[in-house]
């Protein structure tokens, strides 16, 4: 008896182990809550704007809506008039980037913006607006 299983056995195997393993760690993060407004505190400035890029820590917001080109220019030039939203800090770990896509218009409940080039408020809360 030959226990050994063929190759494309073991591919199929592979990628069905695998496929399970993605499914059950992106269900696994679907069920986390997602911030919500209870915690924004009283003291917090809203923004709204478009989701220009995504990064593992955060957004870049802008004004209007950009084409695949000024995307790409944008890689070398930097994104004018925007600004960079990261998580704050008191959201722990409860995803907020992640159902986001480019293009689409947000309203940002966030601390202050800090003095920096370019400014990075501290996102509590991103409500989709369309």
């Amino acid at each position: 008896m030959n226990i050994l299983l063929p190759s494309y056995k073991r591919v199929l195997i592979a990628c069905f182990i695998a496929f399970v393993a993605y499914f059950s760690s992106h269900v696994i993060l679907s069920n986390v809550a997602i911030a919500s407004p209870a915690l924004i505190p009283n003291q917090h400035m809203i923004q709204e704007g478009y989701v220009v890029s995504k990064s593992w820590d955060g957004i870049w917001i802008a004004k209007q809506p950009v084409s695949a080109s000024e995307r790409l220019t944008n890689l070398f030039t930097g994104h004018t008039d925007s600004y960079f939203v990261e998580k704050h800090p008191e959201i722990g770990a409860k995803p907020l980037f992640h159902d986001l896509k480019i293009n689409q218009k947000v309203r940002i409940y966030s601390d202050y913006l800090r003095e920096s080039n370019p400014p990075k408020p501290s996102a509590y809360f991103i409500e989709k607006l369309s």
